[in-house]
Parts: C-alpha cells; structure tokens; sequence
C-alpha cells in the first residue's frame, strides 16, 4: 500500500481538513469576541500561532492512534481485520461538511450583516423610547482614504487608523468606538454627523494617507458631530522613519483639542507612540498581513 493511500486509511488527511476547516471558524470567533471583550490587541495573533503550532501534532497523532470502540489505541496494535477506521472516516465527513456549511454561513453574515446594520441604524436611532447613547466625550476612528497613485496602499492607511485607534484607547475618559463599527464605513457617502449618530460618539477622525516610496503625506482631521466642524486638521510630510512620531503627534493633538472636555488639567504630552521596530521594511510587511488578516483574504 502506498504512503498516500496509507495517509487515506488511516484519516490523516481527512483530521488535516478538520483541523484547518476548524481553525478558521475559531478564528473568526475569536476575530467577533475580540471587539466585544476587553481583550488585549494581540489575541487574535496568539489563537492564530497556538492553532499553527498545533496542526502538525493533530497529524502525527492521526498517522500514530486510531479510535477504537475500546478507546484510542496505537494503530500498530489494531488488527487490520478490527480497524474501524473506515466508520472513523464517514464521521470524520459529517463533521467536515457541518463545518464547511458554518463556514460558509460565516462568509455569507459577515458580507451581508455590515450593510444590513447601516440600513437599520438610522430607523432604531429614530425611536422615541431609544435610549440616547453617550456621545459626550467620545470618538469614531473611520478608515483613512489610500490617495496612493496606485491606489495600493489600503494596507498602510488601514494600518495608521488602526494604530491611532488602539493609541487613543489608552486615553482615560475618552470612548473609542470598535474598529469593526468604524470601517463598517468605508466608502460611505453619509456624511459625518449622520456617521456619529449612527456610532453613538461625539466626535469623528478621518483623514487620507499620500505613500509614494519612503515618502508619505498624512491629513488628518478631528471634526465635531453636533456641528460639522473642523477641531483641528494637520497635514504631515514625512519620511517614512517618521511614521510613528507622526502618530504620536496626531493623538496628542487631538487629546489636546479635547482636553477640556475630557475634564483633565491640559497637559504638555498625554499620549506616547512607542515604535514597534525600527525595521521600517518588517513594519510595512506587518502592517500587509494584518490586512490579509482582518480581511480573511489569501489567509
């Protein structure tokens, strides 16, 4: 017998898909949990590195037990003639399929639901019962535009919204909306009170992001709900080398811009960007595969 037809009768191939089909859907639920649960950045990577290192022991396992009605056993110890691996297989199947269909369920919800929300917002907002939502001190980070020439960029301006995102996270008293509600809204043509009163905060960051080499342009834009006013806008052309004192100085503005409402003395410095790397190579690459990631795109 051949060692593929082996890996068939013994399921190694059959666990393999399971696993995959598995990790993905686990995955994702740790992708939805995350922006419900005070849950620190990192999770996701986490589950995703714990679920790789696990993939090659479920094989090995696979190849070396066989599941018995008696329990697991080595399967150099079940008689060919007593190998259940045949049944093992048919459930094996099942489970596959049920999964496949979850996964595809999945898919489906995570197109659909996004737009489905927006549609809904605005009538449930309308309510006379609603309770309003707390938009006193609190902000909406929307995906910055990529004004790229190639317009292949989205990585890296997603990567800027995200990284401010999570810096004004830090910030005491300020309520930051989930990244999954904010670039709920990307390409949208409502403008932006209606934007926040659908969020439920009272003020909304956007900008764009210019990238042409080592060289990028940054505007940004702190813009007040209740009245459509700009707080405060910058542009920034930097080397890329910059790119997190850039972020530092955008955070702080805007802190800065809302220091008297947050209720705090004003402050020389509230926020501090720490670089993640000085590798601005690694950093770009990074920036790639959490895009790949959040988009469960060529994962």
């Amino acid at each position: 017998m051949g060692f593929f037809s082996e890996l068939k009768r013994r399921n190694v191939i059959r666990v393999g898909m399971l696993y995959l089909v598995g990790t993905w859907l686990l995955l994702q639920a740790t992708d939805v949990l995350s922006s419900l649960l005070p849950v620190p950045a990192w999770t996701g990577s986490l589950v995703f590195l714990l679920l790789a290192i696990g993939f090659v022991p479920a094989l090995v396992f696979a190849w070396v037990y066989e599941l018995t009605p008696e329990g697991i056993k080595r399967e150099q110890d079940v008689p060919r003639e007593a190998s259940v691996t045949a049944a093992t297989a048919h459930r094996l199947n099942m489970t596959i399929a049920i999964l496949l269909v979850l996964a595809i369920a999945s898919v489906g919800l995570n197109r659909f639901l996004p737009r489905a929300e927006q549609e809904s917002a605005a009538p449930l907002a309308a309510e006379p019962n609603a309770k309003p939502a707390d938009s006193r001190v609190s902000i909406a980070v929307l995906p910055f535009m990529d004004l790229s020439a190639a317009e292949d960029q989205r990585y890296f301006t997603d990567g800027i919204s995200e990284e401010l995102l999570n810096v004004l996270v830090r910030v005491d008293g300020l309520r930051v909306a989930s990244r999954t509600s904010s670039f709920g809204y990307r390409g949208s043509t409502q403008n932006v009170p209606t934007i926040a009163k659908e969020l439920g905060v009272g003020y909304v960051l956007e900008g764009s992001v210019r990238k042409d080499g080592y060289r990028i342009r940054i505007t940004a834009q702190l813009i007040e709900a209740d009245t459509d006013e700009h707080l405060w806008s910058a542009n920034f052309d930097r080397e890329l080398k910059d790119i997190f004192t850039i972020q530092d100085e955008i955070a702080n503005s805007i802190v800065d811009s809302l220091v008297d409402k947050l209720g705090v003395e004003k402050v020389a410095k509230m926020v501090t960007v720490v670089p993640a790397t000085e590798n601005l190579d690694a950093y770009q690459l990074y920036l790639q595969a959490r895009d790949l990631f959040q988009r469960r795109d060529r994962l």
